[in-house]
């Protein structure tokens, strides 16, 4: 099954609270513009999976406004920035079928999560702002996954 791991898209510098960060107009055009991309090679999402700061959820709505029939946008605290991987490594092991998900978070927690289930350690995967992996894996466990690829936006 595939799992997609997504990082928000650029937000702006400051709001009342980092929570409140909206995506920047910039933001939401690379955004945009990589998922129209994908698009066209990848099938439609079968789950949204949102962290439930806003500029994650800005980013969960584009990509789900790009494919005609997506699903909503599900908010989960666990994608949230501060979260352990390890408790969201968890929360997935216990949901019966990932295949098609695109989970939307922040950094560190998309690069802990893309190492731990591509290496199995530590390891960090480089995302940039807006960026999505690709996973193909049968159980979400550590080292349980093959990385097929890791998009930026504009690259």
């Amino acid at each position: 099954m595939r799992l997609y791991i997504a990082r928000h898209g650029e937000a702006e510098p400051q709001a009342a609270t980092d929570a409140e960060r909206a995506l920047s107009a910039r933001g939401v055009s690379q955004v945009r513009a990589l998922w129209t991309t994908l698009h066209a090679s990848q099938r439609e999402p079968a789950r949204i999976v949102s962290s439930p700061l806003r500029r994650a959820q800005e980013t969960a709505w584009i990509v789900a406004g790009i494919w005609q029939d997506s699903p909503p946008v599900d908010e989960q605290p666990l994608l949230s920035p501060e979260t352990a991987v390890e408790h969201t490594l968890d929360w997935l092991a216990r949901e019966p079928d990932l295949d098609g998900w695109v989970l939307v978070s922040h950094m560190p927690l998309v690069a802990l999560l893309t190492g731990r289930l591509v290496e199995g350690t530590g390891v960090r995967y480089p995302f940039a702002v807006g960026s999505v992996a690709c996973l193909e894996l049968e159980v979400p466990c550590m080292a349980g996954a093959r990385l097929l690829w890791l998009e930026s936006p504009g690259g």
